[in-house]
């Protein structure tokens, strides 16, 4: 709204990140009995600065190991205790020799206590290969695994980022299948690999063209993207908005300034620095979609 004045329309919608939060309510307030203390703080992503920062430094750091220099074998390194049975999965590929994939399990416990010492995306273009597996639902991931330059092995997604339709299989990443005729999912990882081995010319492009489309996803974009998103889904629904009576209790308004009143010293930098200031053009104009 402070992007574009006035041009964003009235629309109701429901935010569900499908990422179960580890923040227990009852610590804020609203645990019932008519206590209606302040909300629980935003949960922003772990220790990522905004997206224009963040790339510049991941970018910086897959500069400093060539593609010859890079770990012949495909990476991964997640969480796999969020109800996800693709990464459970996952864990049974963990072998150089017989799948050349290296799955890791993080532990953000740890992270945590080290001062996320462990877990920059900055220090992690080290693979030929990175692997992308979908969570709970959606994974943040993806755009940072792009920005390696190193070549996404995505396994199989069932959900959309904003940028999906700029993904071209075997031209900016390479699909990972879960069932296939050889085996599974790890036989899939095996295979990739092994092309790209033997075709390491090509293999290091479809990295490169991905790191490229992530170049170009600035914010400017993003914003433009998002106000197309709002005004169709305000043309799809049935009904028109009112105004909304005063929440009822234990709903909160939220506002910026509660926002940032919640965070703590490095988050409200982080949103500060991703708060959005007017336009001085005009949006972009969305393609329409193949067929339509």
């Amino acid at each position: 709204m402070r992007r574009y004045p006035g041009r964003v329309p009235d629309v109701e919608l429901m935010f569900d990140c499908m990422d179960r939060p580890a923040i227990n309510r009852t610590d804020y307030g609203g645990g019932g009995d008519g206590d209606h203390g302040s909300p629980p703080p935003p949960l922003p992503e772990t220790n990522i600065e905004p997206w224009s920062k963040e790339f510049r430094d991941i970018k910086e750091g897959a500069k400093a190991i060539k593609w010859q220099e890079r770990v012949a074998t495909a990476y991964w390194k997640g969480n796999p205790d969020v109800a996800s049975p693709l990464r459970v999965a996952l864990l049974n590929c963990n072998d150089t020799n017989m799948w050349h994939a290296e799955i890791m399990r993080q532990n953000w416990d740890e992270e945590v206590k080290s001062g996320y010492h462990n877990s920059k995306l900055s220090s992690q273009c080290t693979h030929r290969y990175k692997i992308y597996a979908e969570g709970f639902a959606w994974s943040v991931s993806l755009k940072y695994i792009l920005s390696c330059g190193s070549m996404a092995l995505v396994i199989d997604p069932q959900y959309e980022d904003f940028f999906s339709r700029g993904l071209r299989p075997e031209v900016n990443f390479w699909p990972v299948h879960i069932d296939v005729a050889a085996g599974g999912m790890c036989e899939s990882i095996r295979d990739a690999v092994e092309w790209g081995e033997a075709h390491p010319a090509e293999a290091e492009a479809v990295g490169r063209r991905g790191q490229r489309l992530m170049e170009e996803l600035d914010m400017d974009a993003v914003y433009d993207y998002m106000l197309h998103l709002l005004t169709e889904y305000a043309r799809l629904m049935r009904f028109r908005p009112a105004e909304a009576p005063p929440p009822r209790p234990p709903a909160q308004e939220v506002c910026e300034a509660s926002v940032l009143c919640l965070a703590g010293e490095k988050q409200r930098r982080f949103l500060e620095a991703s708060a959005a200031s007017p336009a001085v053009s005009e949006p972009c104009v969305m393609p329409p979609d193949a067929g339509e």
